[in-house]
């Protein structure tokens, strides 16, 4: 059971969507040491790491872009945020009235935020010798997903019917399409850069749709408290197929951006997602599980905070002369001993009962 700050339950707590987030928190500890070592084709700079657990523009930035699931991964965070917020949120608002909730919100938002100056302003100052303001304020990971939760709060409160509020989502998907289409804003091509095109936030757009629509699949799971396979039945896997359709029939259009968050990645999110979510439910009703997700998604903000700042650390002073001289000291120094440090951070966390929430 879900706990609050003080005494008393909150909301139920779900091992199946702990399993979820604990994947979204891997993959991502995954991706670090293999972006850091992608090597470069043109100057000879060799690759290290898989490929396919990578991004794809670290092999080829240009369009159409190489898309991989790691590609998926921000959006597909974005979306379970969404999903656990709504919960969390609603749960406070419920129980112990609008201050609670509200100041909740504010927390979340406020942690996000002094991630992203970490991110954005401090590592770069030592780094470079600058801060990057663009990132910190709308262009950054944890800036855009802390505008896309705060987005997410700001609708479950102004639309609490999820069966008209994902029209915001659809609407701002539709938006985004048209202004990507348009030739005017830059969109993360060569061409673009050349032109000096104008930028125009479009990853910040695209994963508000995203966090917009991971709320309304919270609120559906939850839509029949006396039977919980009924909004996966009538909401979340009907829409998750649709948005496979979609992301399929965009692609040939505006084929999907991991930068720009374009609708079909934001359809690709919504569809992996949701079948994810539907598989780790299908495991949870068997009573089939991986106990290390379980460790990691309980505390997701924090695992996503450490492994993403601190595994990008550790790979930055990794020689990679050493590892390529040798395969296996590669793989163990950056492809196993990060997965295993955060892990064991986890699991140290979750056998002690220590949850750490914004």
């Amino acid at each position: 059971m879900e706990h609050s700050e003080g005494t008393g339950v909150l909301h139920e707590r779900y091992d199946w969507l702990d399993q979820a987030r604990g994947l979204v928190v891997l993959l991502l500890i995954v991706s670090m040491p293999t972006a850091e070592f992608s090597g470069d084709v043109l100057t000879g700079d060799p690759t290290l790491g898989p490929p396919m657990l990578n991004h794809g523009y670290d092999y080829f930035d240009a369009y159409p872009p190489i898309i991989t699931f790691i590609d998926i991964g921000q959006a597909l965070f974005m979306l379970v945020m969404g999903f656990v917020g709504y919960t969390a949120f609603t749960s406070r608002l419920k129980k112990r009235g609008p201050r609670a909730a509200f100041w909740y919100g504010f927390r979340r938002v406020s942690v996000l935020y002094a991630l992203a100056s970490i991110d954005s302003l401090f590592l770069p100052l030592l780094e470079k010798g600058r801060c990057e303001w663009d990132n910190f304020l709308y262009k950054g990971t944890f800036s855009m997903i802390a505008f896309g939760a705060m987005a997410s709060f700001v609708c479950t409160v102004l639309v609490p019917n999820a069966d008209k509020r994902i029209r915001i989502g659809v609407l701002l998907m539709l938006v985004h399409s048209l202004l990507y289409a348009f030739p005017l804003f830059d969109r993360h091509t060569w061409a673009d850069n050349l032109l000096n095109l104008p930028h125009f936030p479009f990853g910040l757009l695209g994963l508000t749709a995203v966090a917009i629509a991971g709320g309304c699949y919270g609120q559906w799971h939850v839509m029949d408290p006396e039977n919980p396979i009924a909004g996966f039945q009538k909401r979340i896997v009907p829409i998750s197929s649709a948005a496979f359709v979609g992301a399929y029939c965009m692609d040939w259009m505006q084929p999907a951006q991991h930068h720009d968050v374009n609708a079909s990645l934001q359809l690709q999110a919504l569809y992996m997602g949701g079948f994810m979510l539907m598989i780790f439910f299908a495991f949870g009703r068997v009573g089939f599980r991986f106990p290390l997700l379980s460790s990691l998604g309980k505390n997701l903000l924090l695992m996503f905070a450490v492994g993403g700042l601190g595994t990008s650390i550790y790979v930055s002073l990794l020689p990679k002369s050493l590892l390529l001289e040798s395969p296996f000291l590669a793989m163990t120094l950056a492809g196993i001993v990060p997965i295993a440090v955060l892990s064991y951070a986890a699991v140290w966390l979750d056998r002690r009962g220590i949850m750490v929430r914004a």
